[in-house]
């Protein structure tokens, strides 16, 4: 497994240094209008991203009369108030694509705290379902086409690896804990195709030392180093597949843990950037 770093060096993101934006994304005011339906300045510094949380869910929280950003395609999303603070949330859509580009089209508003909001499958044995989870680095499995003419076995072994360091992750740590959270920590693999997690994929990955899989960190992460946001990701077990397939009923237990998470999850999220400088 290689570990060769592909991502600005730690000094580098501590001082959020901002790299220039892609030359071909366009004139900005009308990329975000496409893209978010907005103006720059209608986007928060604190930015939510996330693939499948509802935005009703964070728009509970907001306050009156947040402002949705209603793109004619690509991204959903509102900013509103929370604790005082202006708050963007962002619904990208599941994989590493729609969470790379939305990143990218961040970069060219006022953002500069992004935090990821989603799940993780658990592999590791010592995870239960509803524990929180923060990724320590996210190998790049990305790539349904490279399943398919490489070999699965290949790409995992090939893959690079990103380090989950956005300069927030210890702040993050320390919330969960002191509100006596279960907290796991760990290597992801960011997988390119639910088609492929089958067993023997699930047993290749926790043989290589991969305590959890997901399917955009490796991107996120990527983004948020190259545009110089600072960023972490808030995720939790939704399932431990290498004991239950994912398309296996949860038992009650299971359920009720689950649906605790999900109410917790988006004030959560919200507090933490309330609270965090």
């Amino acid at each position: 497994m290689s570990t060769e770093p592909h991502a600005p060096s730690a000094a580098d993101r501590k001082g959020c240094r901002r790299a220039e934006n892609p030359p071909d994304l366009g004139a900005p005011d009308a990329v975000l209008e496409v893209v978010f339906g907005c103006r720059a300045e209608d986007v928060a510094e604190d930015v939510i991203v996330t693939p499948f949380v509802p935005l009703k869910s964070f728009r509970r929280h907001l306050g009156e009369a947040p402002r949705e950003l209603s793109p004619p395609f690509f991204y959903t999303g509102v900013t509103g108030r929370f604790a005082g603070r202006p708050v963007t949330v962002i619904l990208t859509g599941v994989g590493p694509g729609p969470v790379g580009d939305g990143m990218s089209f961040l970069s060219l508003t006022p953002a500069r705290r992004v935090l990821f909001v989603g799940a993780v499958g658990g592999l590791s044995p010592d995870f239960s379902i509803g524990d929180w989870f923060l990724p320590t680095e996210a190998a790049d499995g990305e790539g349904y086409s490279r399943y398919r003419d490489l070999g699965f076995e290949r790409v995992v072994r090939e893959a690079r690896t990103v380090s989950c360091t956005g300069g927030m992750e210890a702040d993050l740590a320390a919330l969960l804990r002191h509100r006596g959270l279960p907290v796991r920590e760990g290597r992801v693999f960011t997988i390119g195709a639910v088609a492929f997690e089958c067993r023997n994929n699930l047993e290749l990955l926790a043989r290589c030392g991969f305590d959890a899989l997901e399917m955009e960190l490796s991107a996120f992460y990527s983004a948020a180093a190259h545009h110089g946001l600072r960023a972490a990701a808030l995720t939790y077990v939704s399932d431990l597949p290498l004991s239950r397939s994912l398309w296996e009923p949860k038992t009650a237990e299971e359920e009720e843990i689950l649906q605790g998470v999900w109410r917790a999850l988006p004030r959560l999220a919200l507090e933490f950037l309330s609270e965090t400088p």
